[in-house]
């Protein structure tokens, strides 16, 4: 299977088997107000975070969340974010050609009315997100147009191909998935919506029945936007966004995003932002200075935090598993990073 396949998996084996924290750095700061997003909704607290999912790191251990109140009684229990229509741009069923090679698009929707966001992303050419059905385990959903990156892992027990077809491979048909030694079962259903368009669902249960609420809310005439609390406004030379992803599924509590940045020759960073409501206090003084503000480089290197962020942490990781970009590059990403005044009201997200 391919990275983001395997973490797929193993995202919604773990879930299938016991809750997993929205973060590992907001597992304290969340952990009451995701206790009561069960409570109110059947799998409204399923949660892995962007850390689990999607693989940036930051440290832990460090002081990131010195310390921590029980998150407010006044977040509205139906709060809800989603990625915002785009205008004028194609869906992917009349443009298969453009899903996955713009980090700040996804070409596709999802019903609001039938599902409710965990999170969604874009990058290495797939286009992404995991939803709520209302019951039962989350369901993820990609799309690319290309079928090779979504139809690793749907064959035999330990994931190999068993030379299908394109043809055979995607027909619509929900093939059980399990690893050697795991009790529990990923269903997986690949298809093509429109030629040229290569679609993919999975789901970990008894049996496949959260992919059809998921599929059955997919609207492909559509366009969303990636859009995060923190936006990047300045890159090194010759460096670019290539992808985007974000979770809210502890949303309104918490909040976690990264922006991937690559550069020639294969450098690579990840910008890590994590809002978290009930978070009372962080570092404040720095070692290092962007822009006339304080920023904290991490003992270990390799990690550079812009300060002052209200309930925050904007961080640079610029060391492994990333490499190639250097403290002085990070500096200038962190600098003309731009926060949302609220980073839990996503109609404020750039």
């Amino acid at each position: 299977m391919t990275d983001l396949d395997e973490q797929i998996v193993r995202t919604l084996r773990e879930r299938a088997e016991g809750t997993v924290d929205t973060d590992r750095l907001t597992a304290r700061a969340v952990a009451g107000g995701k206790t009561r997003r069960r409570r109110r909704r059947v799998g409204a607290g399923v949660t892995v975070g962007l850390v689990a999912v999607l693989g940036f790191t930051v440290a832990t251990g460090t002081g990131l969340l010195q310390r921590v109140r029980p998150p407010g009684s006044a977040a509205p229990a139906a709060a809800t974010a989603a990625p915002p229509r785009l205008d004028g741009i194609q869906g992917a069923a009349a443009r298969p050609d453009l899903v996955g090679t713009d980090p700040r698009v996804l070409h596709f929707g999802m019903d609001p009315a039938r599902v409710r966001h965990l999170r969604w992303g874009v990058g290495s050419g797939v286009e992404s997100v995991q939803v709520d059905v209302g019951a039962g385990p989350a369901v993820s959903v990609q799309l690319s147009a290309s079928a090779a990156g979504l139809r690793r892992g749907v064959d035999g027990p330990q994931g190999q191909d068993a030379g299908l077809s394109v043809e055979d491979a995607f027909d619509g048909t929900d093939r059980p998935h399990r690893e050697a030694g795991r009790t529990t079962t990923t269903w997986i259903r690949l298809w093509q919506p429109v030629p040229g368009l290569y679609a993919r669902a999975a789901v970990t249960a008894t049996t496949a029945r959260g992919i059809d609420d998921a599929v059955g809310a997919l609207r492909l005439d559509e366009a969303r936007r990636c859009a995060t609390p923190a936006r990047l406004t300045t890159l090194p030379t010759g460096a670019r966004v290539s992808g985007c992803t974000v979770d809210v599924a502890a949303f309104p509590e918490a909040v976690t995003a990264s922006l991937q940045v690559e550069g020639t020759g294969g450098k690579q960073m990840k910008i890590a932002f994590q809002y978290a409501h009930s978070i009372e206090a962080g570092r404040t003084i720095g070692n290092r200075t962007i822009g006339g503000r304080s920023a904290y480089l991490y003992p270990q290197g390799g990690q550079l935090e812009l300060l002052g962020i209200p309930k925050a942490h904007l961080i640079a990781n610029f060391g492994w598993p990333y490499e190639g970009f250097t403290e002085a590059d990070a500096a200038v990403v962190l600098g003309g990073a731009q926060v949302a005044a609220d980073p839990a009201d996503p109609q404020s997200w750039g």
